[in-house]
């Protein structure tokens, strides 16, 4: 007794999203060269941990990347209002 039929692949064209979907893109290029000095171009990102809280009440965090040496800092946060604070340390 089979409970799966026997299917025959050649009635099976493949569908086009699927197609699409598999297609493999080509890596980024690898940095060999930064083109910023030292703090000349920072990245940061504010963001909160999706209803989940620290033991101390802090529920976002913010970060700087420096673009040149990758030199990071994560500050967690209670409320969205205290990332403006912690801009003003960094720059000091």
């Amino acid at each position: 007794m089979h409970l799966i039929p026997n299917v025959n692949n050649e009635n099976f064209s493949k569908c086009p999203v699927c197609v699409k979907e598999k297609f493999s893109k080509k890596p980024f290029k690898s940095v060999t060269a930064r083109k910023a000095k030292l703090l000349e171009l920072m990245h940061s990102d504010l963001a909160d941990f999706k209803n989940i809280m620290s033991k101390d009440g802090k529920k976002w965090y913010i970060t700087f990347v420096d673009y040149c040496s990758r030199y990071t800092k994560f500050y967690l946060l209670k409320s969205k209002d205290e990332a403006e604070r912690n801009v003003l340390n960094l720059q000091r």
